[in-house]
């Protein structure tokens, strides 16, 4: 057992004795490089919740700028930092495998003698973990400036340690992240099963056929302006919906703090369906969740729409929610925005969809079994998603140990590192 020393930092606690403690400015160097003119012929980067990826410019989502002249220049083995909404951002950080231009927004860093980029990168894999520089940041965006991140501390090995620490991190990570893709590959196709078995169900009714403009009445939401002082509302967001069928506890809902009086037609109601009517991901615009067990008030974004089932007499809520997850809703969601690339959803095209219905009763049967079947299949997906979760806070504390010098034996049985 190696001797130890305390770090001095709170999160990191005992560090092996040969360890240095240092800050940020003394093994990174920061400067911006403006790619200009050449922006051209340079490639375009993103920095994402999987490492920084190349960008088709031709065929990238998302808004982008008339001109990338003002972008910075990344190279091969940079560190991309997120410095910004540290209390939300999906992202932190990543380290580059190309050379290429990102967004001024970002931090771009050049490790300097005596730190390994990947050393770095599993670092600050390890910081993002329970958003440690959080407490650091400052104003509403939870921003961190870069004066204030250069002086933050980092545990520096010596070099030939690191090189250790990446090459066993890289086979470890490796092995649990491919055990993680292929229980997501997994859940995909159990989630396709499921819509299969929900369109089966739903699919060439004999009965009525209408528009929903016919059935519902639709309002978008409002636009709120987030206040320090202002009266707390529950809201629904579209950061809410996720993987949610139906939203029906208080803590599946955000919190809002407004000055603005809500009036009651902004107010969401037991069996109100609410759509994704705009967003940045476009698998996500056109998905629908209903909210129950609503007795405090509820309001909801300007990116959603609430339809209201106004003919309950013929037609049953959770029939039409489940329509709204078939494959035919969303084809024709496609057909009447004139392509698969869905921007937004508005009132006019959610009145032309074609809506086929047999009796109540009917209704009512398929509802039962569409809930007992998804049921099940929502368990076998939890129970995939634990086993994921598992891998994913086990990565998390075999990165810790490692990068902090907790699991010493790696170093001192090097030879031996190839077994583990």
């Amino acid at each position: 057992m190696r001797e130890m020393k305390d770090s001095g930092i709170s999160y990191v606690g005992d560090i092996p004795i040969t360890w240095n403690v240092t800050r940020n400015k003394n093994v990174f160097s920061c400067f911006k490089n403006v790619v200009g003119r050449q922006s051209d012929n340079t490639q375009l980067l993103s920095l994402t919740t999987k490492g920084i990826k190349e960008k088709d410019i031709n065929n990238a989502e998302g808004k982008l700028p008339e001109s990338f002249d003002t972008y910075q220049v990344v190279k091969e083995n940079d560190i991309v930092m997120c410095l910004f909404d540290l209390d939300m951002s999906a992202v932190f950080s990543g380290i580059s495998p190309y050379n290429g231009m990102i967004s001024p927004a970002y931090k771009v860093l050049t490790c300097k003698n005596g730190m390994t980029p990947k050393y770095a990168d599993y670092w600050f894999q390890y910081i993002f973990d329970e958003r440690k520089f959080r407490h650091y940041s400052k104003n509403i965006r939870f921003t961190l400036n870069y004066e204030d991140f250069s002086d933050l501390p980092i545990i520096q090995p010596p070099i030939e340690i690191q090189h250790y620490i990446v090459s066993y991190l890289d086979k470890k990570c490796t092995k649990i992240n491919s055990i993680i893709a292929k229980q997501q590959d997994i859940i995909e196709k159990i989630k396709a099963f499921k819509m299969s078995f929900i369109n089966e169900s739903v699919h060439n009714m004999i009965g009525t056929k209408c528009h929903l403009g016919y059935i519902g009445e639709m309002k978008n939401g409002l636009n709120f302006s987030n206040t320090i002082d202002g009266k707390k509302i529950k809201f629904l967001g579209v950061g809410d919906f996720k993987d949610h069928f139906i939203l029906n506890d208080i803590s599946m809902f955000s919190d809002i703090l407004t000055n603005d009086e809500v009036s009651e037609e902004y107010m969401l109601r037991d069996g109100d369906i609410i759509f994704v009517r705009s967003n940045g991901s476009k698998e996500l615009v056109g998905r629908a969740t209903m909210v129950k067990n609503i007795n405090y008030p509820l309001t909801y974004s300007g990116f959603c729409i609430r339809f209201r089932n106004m003919r309950r007499d013929i037609i049953d809520s959770n029939y039409l929610l489940y329509f709204f997850r078939s494959l035919d809703f969303r084809k024709q969601l496609e057909k009447y925005s004139q392509g698969s690339n869905i921007n937004n959803v508005n009132q006019e095209l959610l009145s032309q969809i074609d809506f086929t219905f047999p009796d109540i009763e009917l209704q009512k049967k398929v509802v039962y079994i569409l809930e007992d079947k998804c049921k099940k299949i929502d368990m076998v997906i939890c129970k995939k998603m634990k086993q994921i979760n598992r891998l994913i806070a086990y990565r998390k504390s075999l990165i810790y140990e490692v990068v902090t010098g907790k699991k010493t034996y790696i170093y001192e049985k090097i030879g031996d590192m190839g077994n583990e």
